[in-house]
């Protein structure tokens, strides 16, 4: 159930194929199979336990029937459900359950990303990466199967249930989204436990509030078993408008209806720790950032479009000479300021801690080493928080313009 084992590690600045890539070989054919199955297999979305894949997706509500006497149309009595025990489950009112559905399989012509680049980021899905492979011939399809080792998963699958091991539920299984209704000759192959997947704006509006209403449903591939997550990567891509018009009131921005007022209505999941909830990130394309010396990515996403890394709040530019930060961390400081409980003396809730930071790795600027000089604005504790890089050692990129000195002139 492992993917074929790499040399070395992923580097931060690797190439890796893109949507603007256009290759073409007419002697392909004529290779002898051996190499023509090496071709398939090399040309695989990488998957090992430090790359993840990055996907664009909408969500469909599942519609339950609460009325239904011989719950047929209820997801926990479902015969095909496995790996799920309600019993130990925490009631709550908001219990509800999700989908998730690929955008639409297309690729604008290479003469064209530079004009419609919005079209071309659109969908750079992770899962698009490997749709050629299912659906360009039986040879690639037998390339990408053995990659995925989906024989190997379906043989686990088929065992009996052996509790002194972890079952195929308990694994980073691979699992298939619902297709785009004018896509419906393939599906698209994601791994729920370690991908993150970013919700398109369109379908934002008609979300739930509550983080306890996505539930996702999670099918194991080939089969028609599936289980529950609630625990998954949930990501909504950062615009500058969130900036805009920025509310004084916190019930204001509970109200809104736009991504900003939904992710504060999903933060209020994490105050109460009983309830498993989704990972909650912000994607931003065009930021630039710092690293710290030393800082290693153990895991990087990826989408066809490029490679993601995870960083602090304090790590963002706004522009490759100057030292403030960039408007997404600009968003989270006032964010912070209307939803952080502040006020609690034994466990201070920190939004900041909570979402997490996903920035485009061709974005980051060069290191400058410079000596620390920690800002008079922050407390001991956040110059901890913000400078380490995880190895105790510390930098002075997040002490320019410290994330919590607008906090507490504002407090």
């Amino acid at each position: 159930m492992n993917p074929p084992p790499r040399n070395t590690p992923p580097k931060i600045g690797a190439h890796r194929p893109t949507l603007k890539t256009t290759l073409t070989f007419s002697s392909f054919p004529k290779l002898p199979v051996e190499l023509r199955l090496k071709i398939w297999k090399d040309a695989c979305l990488p998957r090992t336990t430090t790359e993840h894949g990055l996907h664009y997706v909408t969500i469909k509500i599942v519609e339950e029937d609460g009325e239904d006497e011989d719950f047929e149309n209820m997801v926990t009595f479902d015969p095909h459900l496995e790996g799920y025990d309600d019993e130990f489950e925490v009631e709550s009112d908001d219990t509800a359950y999700v989908t998730l559905q690929a955008m639409k399989c297309y690729q604008v012509p290479p003469n064209k990303v530079k004009a419609n680049a919005s079209a071309h980021h659109s969908n750079g899905s992770a899962y698009l990466w490997d749709a050629g492979l299912w659906t360009a011939c039986k040879e690639s399809r037998m390339a990408i199967a053995e990659y995925l080792d989906l024989s190997g998963w379906i043989k686990l699958r088929n065992q009996p249930v052996d509790e002194t091991l972890p079952a195929w539920y308990d694994k980073a299984f691979p699992s298939t989204l619902i297709p785009h209704p004018q896509d419906k000759t393939w599906r698209p192959i994601v791994i729920p436990s370690r991908d993150i997947f970013c919700i398109i704006p369109s379908s934002v509006r008609s979300l739930p509030k509550s983080l306890y209403s996505m539930k996702l449903l999670t099918p194991f591939i080939a089969t028609k078993s599936f289980t529950i997550r609630e625990s998954w990567a949930i990501a909504l891509k950062f615009d500058s408008s969130w900036n805009k018009r920025f509310p004084s009131d916190v019930f204001k921005l509970y109200r809104e209806r736009s991504p900003r007022g939904l992710l504060a209505n999903w933060i209020q999941g994490f105050h109460d720790e009983v309830y498993p909830v989704p990972s909650l990130w912000i994607i931003d394309d065009s930021v630039v950032w710092v690293a710290c010396p030393g800082q290693q990515f153990e895991i990087i996403y990826r989408d066809c479009n490029g490679g993601y890394v995870e960083i602090k709040w304090c790590a963002t530019r706004s522009d490759t000479t100057s030292s403030t930060k960039g408007a997404v961390t600009d968003f989270m400081t006032s964010f912070g300021i209307l939803l952080d409980d502040l006020d609690e003396p034994y466990i201070p809730f920190e939004t900041k801690k909570i979402v997490k930071l996903l920035v485009r790795t061709e974005n980051q600027l060069p290191a400058i080493v410079e000596e620390v000089s920690g800002s008079n604005d922050e407390t001991e504790d956040d110059t901890e928080e913000d400078l380490s890089d995880g190895s105790g050692h510390t930098s002075n990129y997040c002490s320019m313009n410290g994330d919590e000195s607008v906090e507490e002139g504002d407090s």
